[in-house]
């Protein structure tokens, strides 16, 4: 008898936190999602262990610019 065993890894985008920010696009106080991907090891396609994130970013959700979560800090003291 073949046991078949599928593993492999996936991408899972989820959101962090929302809010306001000032988008260099749009010129003004607009909404964001703070989004992080994360890669995990899937066993069947089912993903279950964590291996690291891959990549955060600030998506505007009026133009839906992609931006460096630095951004949240520019211009304060």
């Amino acid at each position: 008898m073949i046991a078949l065993i599928i593993f492999g890894s996936k991408a899972v985008t989820s959101c962090v936190t929302t809010g306001e920010f000032d988008c260099p696009y749009c010129h003004g106080q607009q909404p964001f999602k703070h989004l992080r991907v994360r890669k995990f090891f899937t066993l069947y396609w089912i993903p279950l262990i964590p291996l690291g994130v891959l990549t955060e970013y600030l998506q505007c959700q009026s133009c839906f610019g992609k931006y460096k979560p630095s951004l949240l800090g520019a211009g304060k003291p």
